[in-house]
């Protein structure tokens, strides 16, 4: 219920401190692309600051879980059991150490310096936990970070110290680390949760999640190809075909021509992000009676929760009506009807794809944010 509330709630605190500070003329010139806050720079560094403190406080309540699964990794440690996990923690470590060094490789050889290179993957891996936790956590469908990490490392540090060769490079990872509304590590996380409580064994569904990554990876490339070569790209969807490939270089392209240094700014908004994202946390963990759960901060003022806001108050607002009303038997009976209810959406999408399909028809599109 908290969590619920705190995701509308703080997602009309930030519309409401956009207007005051539109009436008062409080704004900011920077420019940090299109994701995200990015139409308020002071919101979007604000948010930044809150998913570090998220993501970071996280790892810091982990540390103990951590330790065991390093000790497994690395010594072997017959004391850690792993046996219920997706997959072994060796296998996780140096999977996670291999992944991460391909990254780094790509980047340095593709022009970007190697310490940009690991801000960059810092700010991106933030944003990837961060959200992931708040999917996951918050019931929510998808979301997205108040900016990205290329447009984070680019306000930390300036654009004359990447060099143009860095800048270019930086665009190439827009298609993996921008428009990440529903991305792999959220759904697994999902899978994961699920499976806890309905899979005895977890280990094939490592192999269940590779097959259907690479499966939809092959037959979405070639799909796109197809559609593209038979009715041309610019005749299919605006933001997939033109907006989407064309944001990294008009990003790209504003700062050559107009470079900038560090923004002493965005590291104080950053600050203040972090600050409040802090004490939401200690409010939560002392007072018993605090109503704020810091899980909507971080993505508040995002243009996401701007369009999803409503139906989240909506759910918050029959979920508390039916536990005030009918506490928790009337809830536990109620919720295979609003389970089949997102299901009876997923089900006329897909009918829909098949009349398309058998017709040949065209424009029955299906509902997507």
């Amino acid at each position: 219920m908290d969590v619920a509330f705190s995701l509308w709630f703080f997602n009309l605190l930030a519309l409401s401190q956009r207007g005051i500070m539109n009436m008062l003329g409080v704004a900011s010139t920077e420019k940090m692309g299109i994701y995200g806050a990015a139409h308020n720079p002071i919101q979007a560094h604000m948010g930044k600051g809150a998913m570090a403190v998220l993501v970071l406080f996280g790892l810091w309540v982990a540390r103990g879980h951590l330790k065991d699964v390093f000790r497994k990794a690395f010594r072997g440690d017959p004391d850690v059991d792993d046996s219920g996990e997706m997959m072994s923690y060796r296998m996780a470590v140096f999977g996670l150490i291999l992944g991460f060094t391909v990254m780094v490789w790509w980047l340095v050889a593709s022009g970007l310096p190697l310490w940009a290179t690991l801000v960059f993957l810092f700010f991106a891996f933030v944003f990837f936990v961060g959200l992931t936790r708040i999917v996951v956590e918050g019931g929510v469908a998808e979301g997205v970070a108040s900016t990205i990490g290329s447009s984070a490392l680019v306000s930390g540090f300036g654009t004359t110290s990447l060099s143009s060769q860095g800048l270019v490079a930086l665009g190439f990872t827009y298609v993996w680390s921008a428009d990440i509304r529903t991305f792999v590590m959220a759904s697994v996380a999902n899978g994961l949760k699920l499976a806890e409580e309905n899979l005895k064994r977890k280990r094939p569904l490592f192999w269940a999640v590779a097959l259907a990554i690479s499966v939809a990876a092959v037959s979405s490339v070639w799909m796109i190809m197809k559609m593209a070569y038979t009715y041309g790209g610019i005749n299919l969807n605006s933001w997939f075909f033109v907006g989407g490939p064309r944001a990294p270089w008009d990003y790209v392209a504003q700062k050559l021509n107009s470079p900038e240094g560090v923004r002493l700014d965005g590291w104080a908004y950053t600050g203040i992000g972090a600050v409040i994202m802090v004490l939401l946390m200690i409010a939560r963990q002392r007072l018993l009676w605090w109503p704020l759960h810091p899980l909507g901060f971080p993505i508040g003022a995002v243009w996401l929760m701007d369009q999803v806001w409503f139906s989240i108050f909506l759910a918050w607002l029959i979920k508390s009506v039916v536990l005030k009303y009918g506490g928790p038997r009337l809830y536990r009976r109620t919720r295979p009807f609003f389970l089949g209810m997102i299901l009876g959406q997923f089900v006329c999408a897909g009918i829909w794809l098949l009349v398309d399909l058998a017709t040949g028809m065209t424009d029955n599109v299906v509902f997507w944010i």
